[in-house]
């Protein structure tokens, strides 16, 4: 998997939340269609608690999918980083017990 860059990972998440966006402004929209117009005022209550349900349905099925791969990239960084991490404290005890191993060589030399 190729490495991701910050922005690459900030586009995601600002797409994701953009997403939300739409769907909450979508919701906001056909609410106010529903109950303000003649044709809402039209459609029978339990057509309309019927046509809520579903938008609502689709909107947390939607909101969970990208929510659950937006996770599981942030899981993948931070396993990503904490293998980082161990590979630079063990190049950094090598070098270190390196550098102590030829101090000691030099002072055993004198």
């Amino acid at each position: 998997m190729a490495l991701l860059t910050m922005q690459q990972r900030a586009q995601r998440i600002t797409r994701f939340v953009m997403v939300q966006m739409i769907a909450l402004v979508g919701w906001i929209l056909v609410q106010s269609a529903f109950s303000l117009s003649p044709l809402g005022r039209t459609i029978p209550f339990v057509l309309m608690m019927g046509i809520e349900a579903i938008w609502w349905i689709a909107t947390l099925v939607m909101m969970f999918v990208l929510f659950k791969r937006e996770y599981s990239r942030f899981v993948q960084a931070a396993l990503e980083l904490e293998e980082a991490n161990r590979r630079l404290r063990r190049t950094t005890n090598t070098i270190l017990f390196e550098r102590r191993h030829h101090n000691k060589q030099e002072q055993g030399d004198q």
